[in-house]
This record gives C-alpha cells, sequence and structure tokens, in this order.
C-alpha cells in the first residue's frame, strides 16, 4: 500500500468543501484596528439605487456583518416600511454562527408586518424581523430590494453606524444624464468615480477599513453625527406630482400645489370664526383666539394614506372630524386664520432637539413635520398645531432652533425658527413639609410649569405612572400616598404623605436634604476626550422653595452654606435660613441653564457646574431633639 501526504492547504480545503463563499469570508480575521470603539464590523456592503425616470427606481443592499456583542443589537433587528410608493419585493437574512456555519435563514414571509400610526387613516406597512441570539460573535447576512413607484426622498449612504467599523463598502447611485443626481457629504470626505454610458450615468462611493466612532452620550442624533452622503433629485414625481427640488423655491411650489384646494371652509363655519373673535382687539388676539378653539376641539392623528405623507386632508375634514396630523392641523389652523383676516404660512421642518438644520445650500426633502407661521407687522408667531397644550406663541425644543420651509404664495423661503429660550421652560416649586418628632410627616407641594416641565403632568391619570414620573423622573422622595390634581392651565398641586423624610438619622439628630426632590437628577457623562457637542432637551429656568416646618421637639443644629456658581451657560444660587420663633428652616434655589447645545470645548466646564449642583443636594439641614 503506497501512503501520500496531502498538503495542509489541501486539508483545509477538504475541511471547509461545505462552506459558502460567505463562511469562507467570515474565517477571514478582522484586523485588530477595526475592532477598536466598535461593536460591529460591517464586512462587505454592496447597494445599487438603479433611478429609471422622475418617478421609478430600485434599490438593492447585500450587507454581511459580523456582531461582536449584545452592544450592536439593532444588527439583529431588520425593519423597513411600504406603502403605495415603495414596495418590498424580497428579503432574506442569514445568520452564521462565530465559526462561519450557517445558522438560521430567514425570507419575507418570516417578517411580522403591521399598520404604522394610529391605523385611523393609514396603508402604510412596517415589515420586522427580530432575530433571536444569545452568543457573539454572530455574523448576519442580509439581502433586500425595494421598488420605488414614486420619488420624493432618495436614501442616503450611511457609511457605518455608531461604533460599528467598515472593511467594504459601496454605494452606486445610476440615473439618467437628462435628469442627474446631486449630492453632498456630511461627516465624510470621499468622491464619487462617475461614469458616463450612453443615456446613463453611474456615481460610486466606496469605502474601505473606516475605523469606528466613538460615541459620545448626548450628542447630535445620528443622522447628523454619523459619515453618509445625502442624495436629492433635480426633477421628481410623486402621484402624478411632479416637481423641481433644484431650489427651495422651486420645491415650495411643488407642496403648495399639493394644498392649493385645502382651504375649502364652508361660508356657515367662516362666519362661525368671525363671531369667535369678534370681541378681540387685535389681529394678534385674533390668532390667540382661533389657536386655542384648534387645541380645545381638535386632536392629532397619523395620517399617511397614499399621497397623504406630503398632501394635508381638507380643513373642511378636520372641521368635521375633530382629528388630523401635523399637515391636516397646520392647514385647518390656516384656514381659520383666513377665515378671520390673517395671512398665515405652513412650514416644513425637520423636527427634534439634536438634529442638525436642513442645510441651506442643498435643497432636499429632509422634513418630517410641519408648524405655522403667521407674520404679523412686527414679529412672527410660530405655532405648533398638533400640541393641546403648547402656549400660543411657543414652539418648544421639538422644532426650534431648525431652518423652516415657508410655503408662499411665491414659493417655498427657508426661514429660521425661534431660538430656545430658558424663560420658555420653567418650573417653579413651593414645598411646605410638616415634619414630625419620628421623621416622617406630609408635603404640600404647589408647582406652576410651563413649556417642556407642563406636559409630563398632562401625560396620564393613573396614579401608579404618576408616582414613577414623580419619584424617578423628577426625584422626589418615595411618598406612601399622594394626591395630584391640575389647578388651571400651569399648576400642579400635590399632597403627600412621606414615612421617612431624613435622608438619615445619628442619635437625635436628623440630616434634611435641602428639598424632597432633586432640582437637577442627571449626571452628566465624562468631558476627558470629547470631541462632539453635548445637547441638553432644551434650555429651562426651575426655582425651589422649601419650608420645613418643625415640631416642638425638634431645633436647628446647623444650615448648609449658601452656594453662588455660574458659568457661561448658567447659574445657580441656594439661600438657607431659620426662623426661630416659627421654629421653620427656609431653603431656596434657582437654576437656569440659558442654552440647549454646549460646544465640545466647554463641555468639560458645563460638567463641572452641574456636578457641584448635584452635589449640593447632598449637603444636609441639620435638626437635633431638645
Amino acid at each position: 500500500m503506497t501512503f501520500r501526504l496531502i498538503p495542509f492547504a489541501a486539508l483545509l480545503l477538504l475541511a471547509f468543501a461545505g462552506y459558502s463563499q460567505t463562511s469562507l469570508k467570515l474565517l477571514t480575521p478582522i484586523n485588530p484596528e477595526l475592532k477598536k470603539n466598535a461593536h460591529s464590523v460591517k464586512r462587505e456592503e454592496v447597494i445599487s439605487f438603479n433611478i429609471k425616470s422622475k418617478s421609478k427606481a430600485s434599490y438593492k443592499v447585500h450587507r454581511l456583518v459580523t456582531v461582536l456583542d449584545e452592544s450592536a443589537g439593532e444588527e439583529l433587528y431588520f425593519a423597513t416600511y411600504a406603502d403605495k410608493f415603495h414596495l418590498l419585493e424580497d428579503m432574506s437574512i442569514t445568520v452564521y454562527n462565530a465559526f462561519g456555519a450557517e445558522v438560521k435563514k430567514y425570507s419575507k414571509k418570516d417578517m411580522t408586518s403591521f399598520n404604522a400610526g394610529e391605523g385611523l387613516v393609514s396603508d402604510n406597512k412596517i415589515y420586522v424581523l427580530r432575530i433571536p441570539n444569545n452568543s457573539y460573535p454572530v455574523h448576519v447576512e442580509t439581502d433586500y430590494e425595494i421598488r420605488y413607484n414614486g420619488l420624493l426622498h432618495y436614501p442616503e449612504y450611511e457609511v457605518q453606524s455608531i461604533e460599528q467599523s467598515v472593511e467594504n463598502s459601496t454605494f452606486t447611485a445610476t440615473v439618467p444624464a437628462d435628469l442627474d443626481i446631486r449630492f453632498k457629504n456630511r461627516n465624510v470626505d470621499i468622491a464619487p468615480a462617475v461614469i458616463t454610458d450612453g443615456g446613463k450615468k453611474s456615481y460610486t462611493w466606496a469605502v474601505k477599513n473606516k475605523a469606528a466612532l466613538r460615541h459620545e452620550e448626548g450628542s447630535v442624533s445620528y443622522e447628523s453625527y454619523c459619515p453618509e452622503v445625502i442624495l436629492a433629485p433635480n426633477k421628481f414625481e410623486l402621484d402624478g406630482y411632479e416637481g423641481d427640488m433644484s431650489s427651495w423655491e422651486k420645491f415650495g411650489e411643488w407642496y403648495r400645489s399639493l394644498a392649493k384646494d385645502a382651504i375649502d371652509l364652508t361660508p356657515e363655519r367662516k362666519q362661525f370664526f368671525l363671531h369667535l373673535v369678534k370681541n378681540a382687539g387685535s389681529q394678534k388676539e385674533k390668532a390667540a383666539i382661533v389657536y386655542k378653539y384648534l387645541q380645545q376641539n381638535c386632536r392629532y392623528v397619523l395620517i399617511t394614506l397614499g399621497i397623504g405623507g406630503f398632501k394635508p386632508f381638507e380643513a373642511s375634514f378636520v372641521d368635521k372630524k375633530k382629528y388630523g396630523d401635523c399637515k391636516a392641523l397646520s392647514n385647518y389652523t390656516q384656514a381659520c386664520l383666513d377665515a378671520v383676516g390673517i395671512k398665515s404660512y405652513q412650514a416644513l421642518i425637520n423636527a427634534s432637539y439634536n438634529k442638525a438644520p436642513v442645510d441651506p445650500a442643498f435643497p432636499a426633502n429632509q422634513f418630517n413635520h410641519v408648524i405655522l407661521c403667521v407674520p404679523f407687522e412686527k414679529d412672527s408667531v410660530w405655532l405648533e398645531c398638533t400640541s393641546n397644550t403648547n402656549e400660543f406663541g411657543v414652539l418648544g425644543s421639538f422644532t426650534e432652533n431648525r431652518n423652516a420651509l415657508l410655503i408662499t404664495e411665491n414659493g417655498g423661503k427657508l426661514v429660521s425658527t425661534p431660538k430656545s429660550e430658558s424663560k420658555n421652560n420653567t418650573l417653579n416649586t413651593y414645598c411646605l413639609v410638616q415634619l414630625l418628632e419620628d421623621g416622617s410627616g406630609t408635603a404640600t407641594v404647589s408647582m406652576k410649569t410651563r413649556g417642556e416641565y407642563k406636559e409630563p403632568f398632562l401625560l396620564t391619570d393613573k396614579k401608579d405612572e404618576q408616582k414613577e414620573f414623580l419619584v424617578n423622573q423628577m426625584g422626589f422622595l418615595q411618598p406612601d400616598d399622594f394626591v395630584m390634581e391640575k389647578d388651571g392651565d400651569d399648576d400642579i398641586k400635590m399632597k403627600m404623605a412621606i414615612e421617612k423624610i431624613p435622608a438619615f438619622t445619628a442619635g437625635s439628630k436628623q440630616f434634611l436634604s435641602p428639598r424632597i426632590y432633586r432640582l437637577f437628577k442627571s449626571t452628566l457623562p465624562a468631558a476627558e476626550g470629547r470631541t462632539q457637542d453635548f445637547y441638553f432637551h432644551n434650555p429651562f429656568r426651575k426655582t425651589d422653595t422649601t419650608i420645613y416646618q418643625l415640631p416642638a421637639g425638634l431645633v436647628l443644629e446647623a444650615l448648609p452654606e449658601s452656594r453662588n456658581l455660574h458659568f457661561q451657560y448658567g447659574d445657580f444660587k441656594t439661600t438657607y435660613r431659620y426662623d426661630k420663633d416659627k421654629n421653620e428652616l427656609f431653603s431656596t434655589a434657582t437654576l437656569e441653564l440659558t442654552n440647549y447645545r454646549i460646544p465640545a470645548s466647554d463641555f468639560a466646564a458645563t460638567k463641572k457646574f452641574f456636578d457641584e449642583v448635584l452635589a449640593e443636594y447632598n449637603s444636609k439641614l441639620v435638626v437635633k431633639k431638645l
């Protein structure tokens, strides 16, 4: 018998003969540099966006991702939406274990679908698939195709997500040369390879061996933070409505054409609104009355039927049904104002407190919300028509500090919305605490809220949810029982029974916190090495007066020192005093933040300031038994 040695490489080939090409690729080690700060690695990605006309396109994706740990769990979750303009043609997901062996394969039939919105007026579907997994690393290969039957928004080339590195990725956009496309880099410096072949033009962007981005808590939203290439059409068509997006003016003309017949209140309803404002002393007062009517009589409902994601329902529809989405409610308010002789303009906006404003130099449909602008002689009033609680003329953090596209008679005009101000978001608290000798007691609390602090108290009437908000969100002492009620538009009244008011006791002494809740509760992230701006949800001003009424058997032993802290964007002041005749302790505090966006260069000082605010709560008012 003759024995023959088989080379080691050949043995490996035999061992892996049953493996797919993908499986073999997964056995190739990942460059250690690409694992730094990474929870996932994009091993291979090929995206093809084929634009066939102003209204037709296909979008194909092949993606292979190695998920290194559970922090990248979003890579095990697939979601996409479909409507009459977007059809999910096909989808397959293959899961491989750490050794590259296939574990599970999914197809479109394995996905769960449900209607978007509240189901009242919607034909959108969202398809989702969550991949179960309990061991890492795991590899996910995804292939899918979306067919477009109407084009207004082109998909972005998202190079990477936060804490994800990239081995190989390409994005190719092919377009008829006479249509062409526009593009803009954001947070990345790459140029496409451009090829013209006959009547078509193709752009290909390629990325190799790109290290992961370190996540910085409190930074700008994902789409404003991560590297991507934004694409936009010049000419487009949606549901038979042709448009031009080469300028803001022309894009605004297109949107206005959708709503030109939606201002359709009947003569009888116009008379109703004229009668409603008959006693108003000014145009601005008339507008305030109309806005209050909207808030008291209409509610927000998502509408995405057909082109309803862009075209508002008629004012007569909202007037009869008493509901609508942001477009429908803004259009309705515009119609009501028009009935009383007040000019207003709908405005498209990209809403969210931590999104970068749309780029004035790059017209594109980056909007997700509609509000209303009412220009007066000396100033403009902005109205959030989906809110039942916003004050007249105060937008809130969702839409302040943005660029909005006014839809005027002359097309679109990009303007700035108001800047956030601390005076619009206030919480003024007065607490009267009756302390008993055993440390228990009651607290009568009065809170006057405005802006961002008003809404949470109106979300629920359920006592357990109210308690969760008070204790976990506001940092109140755990009440054994409480009663909360709304007093007018801005005031909240509470009566609380608390078994243990002192933070702790020692012998005959009780150590009381300056307040029975935390004026500021969050610990800011570390400042070392920060490169991204930090975003608070909104600027604010909080004041508190807490009075401890001591029983006859307790007297003051010590008070903390008063504080007066200041930094570039805020102030914190406290005072403490003792009224011996009434046997009462007084603690007052004011905390103000004047700017919601903190540049990275100023974040260390900001963190130091708020660390000292948090530390102040640890100072104690000390009382003792006689």
